[in-house]
């Protein structure tokens, strides 16, 4: 059977919100929802929290969570690819779940996994359809898709079309791709912070895998009564 390791990024200097994954959402810290929600996927053996921060690993190792630290990485692609390269068991496939995604649903993550697995790509990504109130917020990343792949993202594009659609912090990616990531063009990943998956654009297919909804990611503060609202729905 294949090994398939969760890797899931977190750090406490988070520009826009500081200290976000130690936050309590539902009286339980942000990074722990997400750490469950890994923890309950059919499909993933391991689940490891890569972080600078020792308040983020004694909290998760606690819990029963692994953790690897690394020091400090100017993107958090960089961060799984260089924990995923000093894991002791190599996985088939490693799932990047970012720290601040509670509404992702595990069968969502399952079903990535097994596109991924039955096709044999080397990256899936998890998008969405976008509205136009998405369009106007700068922390909805955007993807455009043509034939069938993700060859462009933006965080404000300049017309509403139907083949842009949002991006969560969820991606699959065998092992080589991710392990590989700090030798590709990382040029634009630099422009464009927070932009990672142009690092894989044009090296290998990014194959979408469209989200029911936007799964709601704790970017601000202002996001905390959207995201209990969400989880308290479920």
């Amino acid at each position: 059977s294949l090994m398939i390791s969760c890797i899931i990024p977190a750090r406490m200097s988070s520009s826009r919100f500081p200290g976000k994954p130690l936050h309590k959402i539902l009286g339980k810290e942000l990074i722990l929802h997400v750490c469950e929600i890994a923890a309950e996927c059919r499909n993933i053996e391991q689940v490891i929290v890569t972080t600078e921060d020792e308040e983020i690993r004694d909290l998760v190792t606690y819990h029963g969570f692994g953790c690897v630290m690394t020091g400090k990485f100017s993107t958090c692609t960089h961060r799984v690819s260089e924990t995923v390269r000093q894991l002791t068991d190599k996985p088939d496939y490693v799932v990047n779940l970012q720290g601040d995604e509670p509404c992702v649903e595990p069968y969502m993550i399952d079903k990535m996994i097994d596109i991924a697995v039955k096709n044999k790509h080397g990256m899936v990504q998890a998008i969405y359809d976008i509205t136009r109130q998405d369009m106007e917020d700068d922390d909805c990343v955007k993807a455009i898709i043509n034939n069938g792949t993700v060859t462009h993202l933006t965080r404000t594009p300049e017309m509403y079309t139907n083949n842009l659609k949002g991006i969560a912090g969820l991606y699959v990616y065998d092992y080589e791709t991710i392990a590989n990531f700090p030798e590709y063009d990382l040029r634009l990943v630099e422009a464009w912070q927070g932009l990672d998956t142009f690092g894989f654009i044009g090296r290998i297919p990014v194959v979408p895998y469209k989200l029911p909804y936007r799964t709601h990611a704790v970017d601000r503060l202002s996001d905390i009564t959207n995201v209990e609202r969400h989880l308290q729905a479920f």
